[in-house]
This record gives C-alpha cells, structure tokens and sequence, in this order.
C-alpha cells in the first residue's frame, strides 16, 4: 500500500518558495490521510509514458516484497514538490517494499517539526539538512544523520553586475538579503572564509520573494537553485552579464542539505529498518537522475501526489536536485549521498557562526555512515 499524508483538505502552492519562508499556504488544521495507488497518472499526463514504465518495475517489485510490510512515517524536507521525487519514486518503483517497509510520506513545512514527530513516535523518518540534526540535538532530542542526499544546501546570493559584486570578498559593507532562522548560516561562514567578519555585512531580512533584488533594496539577495533564480531569470536577466551567482561551494564549503535522519534509539534497536530506508531512498534518486525520461517521471510522481503542482516547475526542481547530489565530495566519490565528517564540520561551524547553536555540536556523535556503507553500489552510482 502506498500512502502519504497531506496537511489540510487543500495544499496550494505559491510561485517563490524557500525552507525559510511561509510561501506555501496549506488549508485546514487538521491531517487528512490520503491513499494514493501506485502510478495512478492517467496516460494523458505529461510524463505518462515514464510513470507506466516505473508501473512495471513496481508491479514487479510487488511480488518479491515481503508479505509482512514494516509501517514507516517519514517527513520530508517540504511540502509536496520535485524536491522529493526521489522518495516518491521509491513509492511507485516499489522498492521501499523491497526493503520490507510500508511507507507513509509525511508533507513538511514551516509549521512542521520533524524532530518533535521523531521524539513523538508520530514519525520514524525525516529529512533535514546537519543544522537541523545539530539544532535538535541541542534541545535534547537525539536526532542522528543515517545518509546523505545533497551535497549543498541549494542556496545562493543572486547579485546584479551593476553593484560589482561578483564574491563573497566584495559583501563587506554591503546590504545582503538574508532569510533569517537559517538561511543565513552558509553566507556568514563564506564571508569568514572570504576574510570577513559576520559584522562587516549588513545581513537584512528578505521577504518570501524576489522583490526587495528586483527594487534594487539589497546589493544581493538569497534564492534557492530550483526556485528563485529560475524566477530571476524568466525576467530576463542572463546570469553573467546581469546577474552574476556566489555560492559557499565557490569557496570549498560544502554544507549539506538533504540528509535522512532518525534517532539514536531506532539505529540501535532496529538497524535494518535504517538500511532499508536508506537503501530505498538513494536508489529511487539514483533512478530518477539517471536519465531525461525519468526525471521527468519523478517530477510526474509529485504532481500525482498533489494535482496542484506546475510540472514544468517540479521538473526543474528534479534537474537542480540532481545537479546538488554529485557536486563535492560525491561527485569525486563518483557516489550519491556521501556525508564526510568535514562537510558536516563545517556546517556545525556555520550554525556556531550564525548563533542557531550556543555551544559547539559534537559532531561525530551527529551522524553514521555505517547504513550509507552498506548500500549496494548500484543504488548510489552517478551515472548522470
């Protein structure tokens, strides 16, 4: 049975969003379980082609699953988008039931608290960037990392040619739009690293838009990879010649986004359960990077899941998080979902930076790598 959860009777989808915002307005207050078939596109649908393909190998994979499913909740990273088509695809190609598992995807959002649903039992599962583990952690809930995703967070500043910004040594003195809570974390630590000083730059809140770049209210302004910057550009700009794009990776700061976590006590008490989740997780983006046809598919199996969805948009979300995966150390792994104790060092050392922690994080104590060294090869191979 394929399942998951939608906050509300209607889910709407704004045009701009971010993980630091509250662009996406969700209806009603209460959580309304959906059931969902396995590739229940209809053949008319863009992607329909690809869905019925991935139909196959799920019917397939069906009949070698286990008779007894393993009831797993798991909670992503945002509401319903491309963002998770990795997940989904694990739903519909069957391989969570391979692994023995019935999973229940569980919609984030900003008033969802993945921690809180783990420390509740509400949930087995979530997906946070290491800030979120290392945040948690602090407050006592034992939150650890099991495998990585991304490979960067997905942000960056988008800072007009007219203001001569073109890295993070030329923000000093200048005003940066910021979403504040978190998303200013990885731009501090670059200006450190650039020879700043957090206090040399006038970080300002930014809006849930573009609007204060448009105006020319902020000398640069924050955006996500698959989602403002396309907003940017469908206005015209050309990156280089009107726009030009600063990243914390420009400077070899890797901060991780995606990550799959769990608590403590469910790595030690039921290890397979881990494995499986990880197995499947990695595989299903694995098979949805592998090729144009099923990026497509994967971005199709969002907009089943939640008929609101701009295809056009999911499938340039599916492209962007394809692009974060084999950056940095997976791309030199050759291996999706890689979690090397420095990229997670340094984003303890942003969040330090940036006052969401008050004291150091031990970060060895804040991830495994042992269930991400245990996935088969084929599951996490780039290929694209």
């Amino acid at each position: 049975m394929i399942r998951y959860m939608v906050k509300g009777e209607q889910v709407k989808i704004a045009h701009r969003r971010s993980k630091f915002t509250t662009s996406v307005a969700l209806g009603g207050l209460g959580l309304a379980m959906v059931l969902v078939a396995a590739c229940s596109s209809s053949s008319d649908t863009a992607g329909g082609d690809a869905s019925a393909a991935a139909g196959g190998e799920a019917s397939a994979a069906a009949s070698e699953a286990p008779a007894e499913l393993t009831k797993v909740a798991y909670v992503m990273p945002w509401v319903i988008q491309g963002e998770e088509a990795g997940q989904f695809a694990a739903l519909n190609n069957g391989y969570f039931a391979e692994e023995g598992l019935d999973v229940e995807i569980v919609p984030g959002g900003p008033d969802v608290r993945a921690g809180a649903l783990l420390a509740a039992g509400s949930a087995q599962f979530a997906v946070l960037n290491p800030a979120g583990v290392y945040t948690n952690r602090a407050e006592g809930i034992p939150v650890v990392g099991v495998s990585g995703i991304n490979q960067a967070d997905g942000l960056l500043l988008m800072c007009k040619t007219s203001t001569g910004i073109d890295s993070f040594d030329k923000i000093k003195g200048k005003k940066i739009g910021v979403w504040l809570g978190g998303g200013e974390a990885g731009f501090q630590a670059a200006a450190v690293k650039a020879g700043l000083q957090v206090a040399d730059v006038e970080w300002l809140p930014q809006k849930f838009s573009m609007d204060e770049f448009f105006n020319d209210a902020f000398d640069c302004a924050s955006a996500t990879e698959w989602n403002e910057k396309h907003v940017v550009y469908k206005e015209g700009y050309v990156a280089g010649t009107d726009v030009n794009e600063l990243r914390p990776a420009d400077l070899g700061l890797y901060l991780p986004g995606d990550s799959i976590v769990t608590l403590e006590s469910t790595v030690q008490e039921n290890p397979q359960m881990v494995q499986g989740i990880v197995n499947a997780t990695l595989r299903g983006w694995q098979w949805v990077c592998s090729s144009e046809e099923n990026r497509k598919a994967g971005a199709q199996f969002t907009v089943d899941a939640a008929p609101d969805l701009d295809l056009e948009l999911q499938v340039i979300q599916v492209e962007e998080m394809c692009n974060l995966m084999a950056q940095g150390p997976a791309g030199e792994e050759g291996m999706i979902g890689a979690m090397p104790q420095t990229s997670w060092q340094q984003s303890a050392d942003a969040a330090l930076a940036a006052g969401q922690l008050k004291e150091p994080a031990d970060v060895t104590a804040a991830y495994t790598s042992q269930f991400l060294d245990a996935v088969p090869a084929d599951y996490r191979t780039i290929t694209w």
